[in-house]
């Protein structure tokens, strides 16, 4: 006799254009911050898989990074994760930002859609930063825009930094959803390892505080990462030693910056998000390291993970 399934799975790629949102919304649908978010692009490097479970439900989110027109060995591996991400899921939300007119994302839009129409994936829009909207009617004549060039398709405004529209998102993904055994424990909110969280949210906060082009030419590695004394009644603490690699001289005294005030900065705000989201004390030390032209070596590439 077969066992009946009585749990529903799918699986989700967020695509989209720089800074729309795709790394807010996936920390936001999962209710904890795995993934870094800044208003600079290229913060999102490589797939980040969060995980949602609620009742029989299950959805598992592919954050991608943003849509790239650079050709370095990183932008080549970037541009990679995009079509693996692409590859490997049921569903494709392709999130547009509310404030930008339908022209900057339309192309962009019809290839996507002409990709999961040959792959018989679901393609839906999510229509994101709605609350930053002047006049809130105008989010009708954009929705009506995009239904015009699109055609038949789920949109679904929302904002993930307010979380207004998620459930609705939810709702809409669990119409697709397939019976099948919950790939992931109910409790889990990602695949990936606290390490990989941690120095993707070290270079965060270096992204924050330093200048346009070099965050671009900045790693982060966790090299160090003791636990021993986490569950040590009387003082849980975790030791951790993280290295960032820039490419050049000049651009380390950059992010030492003056007294080692720099890297000082990213390690205090750094350390109160990774206390966050490992639920013990944290002991971090950062040091910075060149690394010549990582961005383009392939061997440097491989070196840093990518």
């Amino acid at each position: 006799m077969t066992k009946k399934i009585d749990t529903f799975v799918t699986t989700v790629a967020f695509v989209g254009q720089p800074n729309v949102g795709k790394s807010t919304l996936l920390n936001a649908m999962i209710g904890a911050k795995i993934a870094p978010t800044t208003r600079k692009p290229q913060t999102t490097r490589r797939i980040i898989r969060g995980i949602k479970t609620l009742g029989n439900y299950q959805q598992i989110y592919f954050d991608t990074p943003g849509v790239l027109r650079k050709e370095t060995g990183l932008d080549q591996f970037m541009r990679d994760q995009i079509f693996q991400a692409l590859s490997n899921v049921e569903q494709v939300v392709a999130i547009t930002d509310a404030k930008d007119k339908i022209g900057k994302h339309i192309e962009f839009l019809r290839q996507i859609k002409q990709s999961t129409e040959k792959n018989k994936q679901v393609f839906m829009l999510a229509i994101n930063k709605i609350d930053e909207l002047k006049d809130k009617s105008a989010l009708l004549d954009l929705i009506a825009q995009y239904s015009k060039e699109l055609g038949d398709i789920e949109i679904i405004p929302l904002s993930a930094t307010r979380h207004d529209g998620l459930q609705n998102l939810f709702d809409a993904l669990n119409k697709a959803a397939k019976p099948a055994e919950f790939m992931f424990n109910p409790d889990f909110f990602t695949d990936a390892s606290e390490k990989e969280i941690v120095a993707e949210l070290i270079r965060e906060k270096a992204m924050l505080e330093l200048s346009e082009e070099l965050p671009y030419r900045l790693a982060v590695t966790v090299d160090h990462f003791d636990e021993s004394h986490r569950e040590d009644s009387q003082k849980p603490i975790i030791h951790i030693e993280a290295i960032l690699h820039v490419e050049r001289k000049s651009q380390k005294a950059i992010v030492i910056g003056k007294g080692g005030a720099e890297i000082k900065t990213i390690g205090m705000r750094a350390r109160k998000d990774i206390e966050h989201l490992l639920q013990c004390h944290v002991m971090l030390k950062l040091f910075v390291r060149v690394e010549p032209n990582w961005t383009t070596s392939p061997k440097g590439l491989r070196k840093l993970g990518y």
